[in-house]
């Protein structure tokens, strides 16, 4: 569970973001700008290391949610052991997973919010109208822009540490800053999602993650002492 000032400091950086990209949505188009030529699209998207980027998050991110379902599963059947000591956290991991990037992200926002992609956009080559973050459009009809999925795959790392004590939860959730942010920052080069896509893919896990935690809290069934394992502190 995170502690006062990490709430408040997101809830503050979390406003300020819902202001920018309603008041002033063309930032998004400015930033997405700076990396399409007229003509070619997204070419700093098509080298091998962005694209190289975008498959190893694509394939990690599916391994990792059924590695740790499988885990869990398989922890409910142990007795003793490394899996049954650390079921509840296993189980908190899979929930929080299925709850973030799964629900929220893929389900609620990206399969039905309509935010028409960059390189979908009449602003950088294609055919749909641009249409500000935080707005539902009909540009899309599943797998659209908002929020990025390949940014939430990357900001999930904060769930692995999300019940840790307070400094190795910390060196979790900068981990998941670093790499969702970076993962992003591809995909925006890729003409894939705009900036704000990946600033609210972050809240989009954060958000899982905490209702995990509540889910959880109010059936008993947090690890450790304070929901803590023993393991992480």
């Amino acid at each position: 569970m995170p502690d006062r000032h990490e709430a408040i400091l997101l809830g503050v950086l979390f406003v300020l973001g819902v202001a920018l990209f309603s008041l002033w949505p063309g930032v998004d188009i400015a930033i997405t700008q700076l990396f399409y030529v007229a003509g070619e699209g997204f070419p700093w998207g098509e080298t091998p290391v962005a694209k190289g980027i975008y498959w190893l998050i694509w394939g990690l991110s599916r391994l990792t949610v059924i590695v740790a379902l499988l885990l869990w599963l398989a922890s409910l059947a142990a007795r003793r052991g490394w899996l049954a000591e650390r079921r509840r956290w296993l189980g908190f991991v899979a929930l929080a997973l299925a709850l973030g990037p799964g629900l929220i992200s893929d389900q609620a926002l990206k399969n039905h919010w309509g935010r028409a992609r960059p390189h979908q956009t009449t602003l950088f080559g294609g055919t749909q109208q641009f249409t500000p973050a935080l707005r539902p459009a009909d540009q899309c009809e599943r797998n659209c822009s908002f929020v990025s999925g390949h940014a939430t795959a990357g900001f999930a790392l904060m769930t692995f540490g999300w019940l840790a004590a307070p400094r190795r939860r910390a060196r979790w959730m900068l981990a998941a800053i670093a790499v969702g942010g970076g993962v992003g920052l591809v995909r925006v080069i890729q003409g894939g999602h705009f900036t704000s896509d990946v600033f609210f893919a972050f809240y989009a896990v954060w958000l899982g993650n905490l209702l995990a935690w509540l889910i959880l809290r109010a059936f008993r069934r947090l690890p450790g002492v304070n929901g803590i394992p023993s393991a992480l502190v």
